[in-house]
């Protein structure tokens, strides 16, 4: 167990030790739930990129957003829109 301080601007800083432990670097995102005062921290997972060959791209219309590196990126794309749509809230 760690003890954090919260900064003016809500930021912690995550003990070194228990990111080296999960393994959690730079530019990592990280799932933040609550459940009454409890806040929970989970790293989240890349997936293994699709290949240009999978059937799923068919079905999105060949990848509309116009990034030809979206199986490779997914899941930096839709943290980055996840972290837009916090920023409004």
């Amino acid at each position: 167990m760690a003890i954090v301080k919260v900064t003016e601007k809500g930021q912690i800083t995550l003990p070194i030790s228990l990111r080296r432990k999960l393994g959690i670097t730079k530019d990592n995102f990280l799932v933040v739930e609550s459940e009454g005062e409890y806040l929970t921290l989970r790293k989240v997972s890349p997936t293994k990129a699709l290949s240009a060959e999978d059937p799923i791209w068919a079905m999105i219309a060949q990848g509309s957003s116009g990034k030809r590196d979206a199986s490779a990126r997914h899941d930096y794309y839709l943290a980055k829109g996840e972290c837009r749509r916090w920023r409004k809230s």
